[in-house]
C-alpha cells in the first residue's frame, strides 16, 4: 500500500490536480502524450483508490493526514495536498466522495484544456504548471 501511495504523490501535487503530468518527463511517456478527459477520469478513480485506505469509498482527513506523514510532513506537501483536499471537498464534509473527486477533475481537465477540444496536450499541461507556478520541471 504505502508503494501505491508514493506512486500517486507526483499526481496530487500537481496543480490542477489529476490533469496533470504524471513525471514521465519531456522527453517521453506520459508527459509526451495527449490526454482525454476519460483518461484523466480514469487516473483520478486510480489515485482515489489509492488513498482511500480504508475503502469506505471516501478520502477523509485522517487518510490525508497518513499520507503527508508518509512522505515526511514536507510542508509544502502537505500545503498542496491539503489544498487539493478542500477544494475537492464540495460539500464541506470533511470527506472527499468519489463524485466530488470526479467532478474536480473534471474542472481541471476542462480548465487546462485550453483550445477546449477535449483532449490535454503536454503543452496545454505545461502551461497550465506554469500559469500555477509550478514551473516547468518535469518531475512535478
Amino acid at each position: 500500500m504505502n508503494r501505491l501511495l508514493i506512486a500517486a504523490l507526483p499526481l496530487l501535487i500537481v496543480t490542477p490536480a489529476f490533469a496533470q503530468d504524471a513525471g514521465g518527463g519531456a522527453t517521453g511517456g506520459y508527459a509526451a502524450r495527449s490526454q482525454t478527459k476519460a483518461d484523466a477520469e480514469q487516473r483520478a478513480q486510480m489515485i482515489f483508490d489509492q488513498l482511500d485506505a480504508n475503502h469506505d469509498g471516501s478520502i477523509d482527513q485522517s487518510e490525508v493526514d497518513a499520507f503527508t506523514k508518509l512522505m515526511g510532513d514536507n510542508p509544502r506537501m502537505t500545503g498542496r495536498v491539503t489544498r487539493m483536499f478542500t477544494e475537492s471537498d464540495a460539500n464541506h464534509d470533511g470527506k472527499v466522495s468519489t463524485a466530488e473527486a470526479k467532478a474536480h477533475a473534471d474542472a481541471a481537465f476542462d480548465a487546462a484544456d485550453a483550445n477546449h477540444d477535449g483532449i490535454l496536450t503536454p503543452e496545454e499541461r505545461q502551461a497550465t504548471r506554469a500559469a500555477a507556478g509550478g514551473g516547468a520541471t518535469p518531475q512535478q
